[in-house]
């Protein structure tokens, strides 16, 4: 018998010339993926945001949803309490400001400061100089002249009344150029073991000198 003979494998025809089919691609061509586009990646960045939020609201809704009474009752609570406060505080924040009604300070005028210092020395003229011309013919019309003034200084040396300090206040403008001073005087007498405090209001005319005292 014969032996079986071992069968070849056939070739495969070669490739009809000219024809593309099998060529290895031209050298320096790849295939490459395409780089994602912006607004495709703000799209995927969103959806992630979102996933991500809601999944912490689930989990969050998840732990309160057996509270939710309470923390109803709660935040009820609360925002009561803060609009309260809310109205107690409010009203002070816009309220306005009263105005400054303290005396403002000005410098004193030289005739008053001559008169309180007169005083100190029981020195009518120099207390008289201190007022103005109408005032010293309106305090002449009421029979109170220059000489009135230095006995009455005089007695009150004899007396042993004493003006011991001054103390100025403030003072304030008036129209027409006016001025209005504050003054509180210490004044002791023998028969006082204590020195009293006595207020003077002193007007002085647009020339300084005064013409009314209070």
């Amino acid at each position: 018998m014969e032996e079986p003979r071992e069968q070849q494998p056939v070739a495969a025809p070669p490739p009809p010339a000219g024809s593309s089919y099998g060529a290895a691609p031209p050298l320096g061509v790849y295939a490459t993926t395409p780089a994602p586009s912006a607004p495709g990646v703000a799209a995927r960045v969103a959806r992630l945001l979102f996933h991500r939020a809601f999944w912490y609201a689930e989990q969050l809704w998840l732990v309160a949803r057996p509270h939710l009474g309470w923390i109803i009752l709660t935040t009820f609570l609360t925002g009561v309490i803060g609009f309260l406060s809310l109205l107690l505080i409010l009203p002070r924040l816009v309220r306005e400001q009263p105005a400054d009604i303290r005396v403002s300070w000005l410098q004193p005028a030289p005739a008053v400061v001559d008169f309180l210092r007169g005083q100190q020395t029981y020195d009518a003229d120099l207390m008289w100089n201190s007022f103005s011309a109408s005032f010293q013919e309106s305090l002449q019309s009421r029979d109170f002249t220059r000489e009135a003034l230095a006995e009455q200084m005089e007695q009150e040396r004899r007396n042993g009344q004493r003006y011991r300090k001054f103390q100025y206040i403030g003072g304030i403008k008036l129209p027409d150029n006016q001025a209005m001073y504050f003054y509180v005087v210490e004044v002791s007498v023998p028969q006082s073991a204590r020195a009293r405090s006595i207020s003077f209001v002193f007007t002085v005319d647009r020339d300084g000198k005064i013409v009314a005292i209070e």
